[in-house]
């Protein structure tokens, strides 16, 4: 999978969320909703504040972002062949446990990618009982939103995100330059 290597994600929350983050007196809690489609962990925007800052406007509050520099560590990387090849693997097992015991699968719905959690979490659980080293991270790119012109499979929200899994791998925080870029 993708060497280790660093990289800027930003995170969209309240400002409040963002100053106490930044300034070492908090940490963000990892999303653990079953909705979410890279499984649980911190997201962030990878080099894109100004999408945080617009996922940022649904919670209440001022909104705000907040960078991290993250290590990327061991990196399940779904644009590499082989993390492709490693989920498929992981759904066929789940699909095939969930059959067994005679329970339904689950669905994405839109806005709410169920599967797509389930799939990855149960990734993460077949290499703990492997004994295979765990994720750090898991990063994905994402074609959302209208396209942007006729005819285009380029979309309004594409967006590169990263869930981190291993907190150790988020090594800082900071507020980023409001001014002009978000």
């Amino acid at each position: 999978m993708t060497p280790s290597g660093i990289i800027l994600g930003y995170h969209g929350c309240g400002a409040e969320v963002a100053e106490r983050v930044a300034t070492g007196k908090d940490e963000l809690n990892p999303s653990r909703n079953g909705h979410d489609w890279l499984g649980e962990g911190v997201y962030f925007w990878v080099y894109d504040p100004r999408r945080a800052m617009e996922w940022a406007t649904k919670p209440t509050g001022k909104p705000a972002v907040v960078g991290g520099i993250i290590n990327l560590g061991r990196c399940l990387n779904l644009v590499e062949r082989e993390a492709v090849e490693e989920v498929a693997t992981a759904y066929k097992h789940l699909k095939e446990f969930t059959e067994r015991a005679g329970a339904v699968m689950p669905r994405n719905k839109k806005g709410a990618n169920i599967l797509d959690n389930r799939v990855i979490e149960y990734l993460h659980l077949l290499r703990e009982r492997k004994n295979q080293p765990a994720y750090d991270t898991v990063m994905g790119y994402f074609a959302e939103g209208l396209p942007i012109y006729d005819g285009a499979e380029l979309r309004h929200q594409n967006h590169l995100q990263v869930c981190v899994r291993n907190p150790e791998s988020i090594t800082g925080y900071f507020l980023p330059k409001a001014k002009g870029r978000l």
